[in-house]
């Protein structure tokens, strides 16, 4: 059984080359670790899909959670899933347009878009809509 787990948090101060080493740690450490995911960054708010293993998907959000690049960390779902929704991709970066805005509201995201608040109970469901788009750049 695959383990996921969904949070969000803000940046602590955006700028490019924090979600350039987020990408490239996930990139370098993800695929030892065996876990796989998807970052979306909207207005300064970080939403990360994360599966694998518990023990590696809970080590990692440890990590996150003592990352200086993030603040008010909010744990949105985790808990076992049958399957990987990211297989392929130590981590994909969601690539915005008028598709993946029309995906957030037809799960009732109001506009604005705010991933901060997006509801506990449908993060998973979003996630998994996300990722039948081809607006995502794999990594």
């Amino acid at each position: 059984m695959i383990y996921r787990l969904i949070y969000a948090s803000r940046a602590q101060v955006f700028r490019s080359e924090d979600v350039a080493g987020i990408l490239r740690q996930s990139r370098e450490n993800n695929p030892a670790a065996g876990v796989t995911g998807a970052l979306c960054l909207l207005d300064g708010v970080y939403m990360q899909y994360l599966e694998g293993s518990q023990a590696a998907v809970e080590h990692l959000y440890g990590r996150i959670l003592d990352d200086e690049r993030h603040r008010q960390l909010r744990l949105l779902d985790r808990g076992p899933t049958p399957a990987r929704v990211f297989p392929h991709w130590s981590m994909a970066l969601l690539d915005w347009d008028e598709r993946i805005r029309a995906v957030f509201l037809r799960h009732g995201m109001p506009l604005p878009l705010d991933l901060y608040a997006t509801p506990s109970d449908q993060a998973a469901e979003l996630f998994g809509a996300l990722a039948r788009t081809p607006s995502w750049v794999p990594l």
